[in-house]
C-alpha cells in the first residue's frame, strides 16, 4: 500500500450537536446544573455531573429517544464530536444506564429542580429578551407500562384521553407565550384533579418572574374561584372560560336575551381577508362586570371580574353542522325501525315509540324531533284452498312519521357558538381576549412534542416512580431547548420579513416563515467529520456546509466557523474508553 495514499480511519456524524451545545452555553446550562446538582462524594471521571446531564440532553434532543440503555452506544458513536465540544475526553461509560438512572432519581427529589428552573428562566429571558406578560397553564396525562404500586403512588388509574386501561401520571406545566417555553413543571399522581394544580404552577412562575401585572391563561379547570382569587390577590390577571359550574345555562340565556331581542350592541373581532377581499368576521360579543369576593390565606379579597360573552363564528358553524348531522342520523334511524328485514323482530306501537325515544336521546336531539306512530290495517282476500274456506285476513303494519321542530331547532342554533370568558384584566378588550385564548394551542404543541416523536416520553417502560418523575423533568429541559431552537429562527425571519427555503425534503423550492425545530435540526444531520491519515499524519476533515446550513447558523446568531472549531478540536486518535 502506498504510504502517501490517504487512508480513511473513521467518519463521525456531527449533525446538530454543535448548534445544541452552543445553545447550552448561552443558557450556561452545564454550570447551572452543577450548582443545583453538585457531584456526590467519591465522584470519578473528568466530566462534572452538569456536563454528563448536558450530554444526555444532547442525545434526547438530537435523537428523540428516552431509553437509558441507548445513550452509552450513542456516546461511543459521537465520542470525537462530544470531546471536541466539551474540551475534554468523553467516555461512553460516563453515560452508563445505571449512572443515568441514579441521576433520574436525584432529579426528582426535593426542590432542587424547581430552583434550577428559576435560574434557567431568568437566564433565558435575559439572553433572548423574551416578553413575560402572558403565561399559559395546562395539564396532561402520560401512560406507563408499569404497575400501580400503592394508592399514594405516582401511577394511578384515572380519566385519560390516551389509554384508560393503563395506569398514568399527570404533568402540569406553565409555559411562556408566545414561544411555549416551559417555566415550571410538576409531576403528580394520575388520579389528581386538574383544579388544584394551577395555584402551585402560578406560584412557581411568580417566584421566577415576580408578582403583579402578568396574565395567566388556562382552560375551564382554571376557573375555580380559589384560583381566580389567588391571581387577583397577587395583582396579576387571569383569563379562562367559565363552565356551567361558574355560570349556569339559565344565567347564560338570561344574559343573551338582549342579544336575541336586538337591544344589545355587539363588538366585532375581524381578521384581515385576502388581498382585495373584505375582512373576515371571527367573533362578536359583549361584556358584563361582576363583583366577586373570596378568602385567600385568611384574607378577604375583592375584585371585579369582566365576563365576556363571545360568539365564535367558526365554532357556531361547526356546532350547527354537528346538530344537523345528529338530526339526520336520528331521523334515518327512526324511520328504519318499522322496516321489515330478514331476522329482524317486528316491533309494535309501544316498542316503536320506546326505540325511537332511545335513538333521539342517543343523538342528543330531544324535543327537536317529534315522532308519531300510526297503525295501518291491510285486508287481503284469501281464496279457498285444500279444504280451507275463502276468508279475509287483516294484517297490521306501522308507519313512523318524524317531524322537525324548526322553531326549537332555531332556538337551539342561536345559542350555539357562545362562550363566556372571565378575566380581571379590565383593560383587555374583546379582540385581545379572543386572540389570547385562541393561542392556547401553543401549550398543546408542547404536549405533542413531549409525548410524541420529538422527545418520545410515551410509551414509557420505566418501573421506578421516582425515576419516572426525574425523566419528565429532564425532558422538560429538552423541550425548553427545542422551543428556543425554533423561536430563534422564527423571530429572526419575522424581523427580516423573510422566509426560509430548502429545509423540506423533496421540496427544495418550498418556503416557510415558521419552520419547526425538528425541521431545522434535521437540516444539520448531514454534517460529518472524517479522520484520515496521509503520510503518517492524521487529519480531521469537515464536510462542506450547504447554503441552507450556513443560513441557519446566521439565523441562530452563531459564528460561521462553529463547525470548523469542532473540527479543530477533534481528537486525532481513538479515545481511551477504559475506566480511570
Amino acid at each position: 500500500m502506498n504510504p502517501s495514499e490517504p487512508r480513511l480511519l473513521r467518519v463521525e456524524v456531527v449533525a446538530d450537536l454543535p448548534v445544541l451545545w452552543a445553545l447550552f452555553q448561552r443558557l450556561d446550562l452545564p454550570a447551572t446544573l452543577d450548582r443545583h446538582f453538585p457531584a456526590p462524594i467519591h465522584w470519578q471521571g473528568p466530566l462534572t455531573p452538569g456536563e454528563i446531564l448536558a450530554v444526555w440532553l444532547l442525545f434526547l434532543v438530537s435523537e428523540g429517544d428516552h431509553c437509558l440503555n441507548h445513550v452509552e452506544p450513542w456516546v461511543a458513536q459521537h465520542q470525537g464530536a462530544l470531546s471536541a465540544l466539551l474540551g475534554k475526553a468523553v467516555r461512553p461509560t460516563d453515560a452508563h444506564d445505571d449512572r443515568l438512572a441514579d441521576w433520574l432519581s436525584r432529579l426528582s427529589r426535593g426542590h432542587a429542580f424547581a430552583a434550577l428552573e428559576r435560574d434557567l428562566n431568568q437566564q433565558t429571558i435575559r439572553v433572548y429578551q423574551l416578553p413575560t406578560d402572558l403565561v399559559r397553564i395546562d395539564a396532561t396525562t402520560a401512560n406507563s407500562y408499569a404497575d400501580v404500586l400503592s394508592e399514594q403512588g405516582l401511577l394511578q388509574f384515572g380519566h385519560s384521553k390516551d389509554d384508560p386501561d393503563r395506569p398514568q401520571f399527570k404533568i402540569a406545566a406553565a409555559v411562556l407565550d408566545p414561544l411555549g417555553l416551559p417555566l415550571a413543571t410538576a409531576v403528580v399522581p394520575g388520579n389528581t384533579t386538574d383544579d388544584p394544580l394551577y395555584v402551585p404552577a402560578i406560584r412557581a412562575v411568580q417566584q421566577s418572574l415576580g408578582v403583579g401585572g402578568r396574565t395567566y391563561v388556562g382552560d375551564c379547570k382554571m376557573a375555580a374561584l380559589a384560583t381566580r382569587a389567588f391571581v387577583a390577590a397577587g395583582g396579576d390577571f387571569y383569563l379562562c372560560p367559565l363552565s356551567e359550574n361558574q355560570l349556569s345555562r339559565a344565567a347564560r340565556r338570561e344574559l343573551l336575551q338582549p342579544v336575541w331581542a336586538g337591544t344589545q350592541t355587539l363588538q366585532l373581532v375581524c381578521r384581515p381577508g385576502p388581498e382585495g377581499q373584505p375582512d373576515e368576521r371571527v367573533a362578536e360579543g359583549f361584556a358584563v362586570d361582576v363583583a366577586l369576593t373570596a378568602v385567600v390565606d385568611t384574607q378577604e379579597v375583592r375584585w371585579t371580574e369582566r365576563r365576556w360573552l363571545v360568539r365564535s363564528q367558526a365554532y357556531a358553524r361547526a356546532q350547527e353542522a354537528a346538530l344537523e348531522r345528529r338530526l339526520a342520523t336520528a331521523t334515518a334511524a327512526v324511520r328504519e325501525l318499522p322496516v321489515r328485514k330478514q331476522g329482524k323482530k317486528p316491533l309494535f306501537h309501544a316498542e316503536l315509540l320506546h326505540a325511537a325515544q332511545a335513538i333521539v336521546t342517543r343523538e342528543r336531539v330531544e324535543d327537536l324531533l317529534s315522532v308519531t306512530v300510526q297503525a295501518r290495517l291491510t285486508t287481503q282476500h284469501k281464496r279457498a284452498y285444500a279444504g280451507r274456506p275463502a276468508r279475509q285476513e287483516t294484517a297490521v303494519s306501522f308507519v313512523i312519521d318524524v317531524r322537525r321542530e324548526e322553531a326549537l331547532i332555531q332556538d337551539k342554533k342561536r345559542e350555539m357558538g357562545w362562550q363566556v370568558y372571565g378575566t380581571n384584566g379590565l383593560a383587555m378588550g374583546l379582540a385581545p381576549v379572543v386572540w389570547a385564548y385562541r393561542g392556547q394551542y401553543r401549550i398543546e404543541d408542547d404536549w405533542s412534542r413531549l409525548k410524541g416523536r420529538s422527545l418520545g416520553l410515551t410509551p414509557l417502560y420505566l418501573q421506578d416512580e421516582e425515576r419516572i418523575g426525574g425523566l419528565v423533568y429532564l425532558l422538560s429541559l429538552a423541550l425548553r431547548v427545542l422551543t428556543l431552537v425554533e423561536w430563534g429562527v422564527r423571530e429572526r425571519l419575522r424581523q427580516e420579513g423573510a422566509k426560509l427555503q430548502g429545509i423540506y425534503a423533496g421540496q427544495p423550492g418550498r418556503k416557510t416563515a415558521r419552520p419547526s425545530a425538528e425541521l431545522l435540526l434535521r437540516a444539520m444531520k448531514t454534517i460529518s467529520v472524517s479522520v484520515v491519515e496521509v503520510d503518517g499524519q492524521v487529519h480531521a476533515l469537515l464536510s462542506p456546509l450547504t447554503e441552507v446550513q450556513k443560513r441557519l447558523l446566521e439565523l441562530w446568531d452563531m459564528p460561521p466557523d462553529l463547525y470548523e472549531n469542532v473540527r479543530r478540536g477533534f481528537p486525532r486518535t481513538p479515545e481511551n474508553t477504559s475506566e480511570p
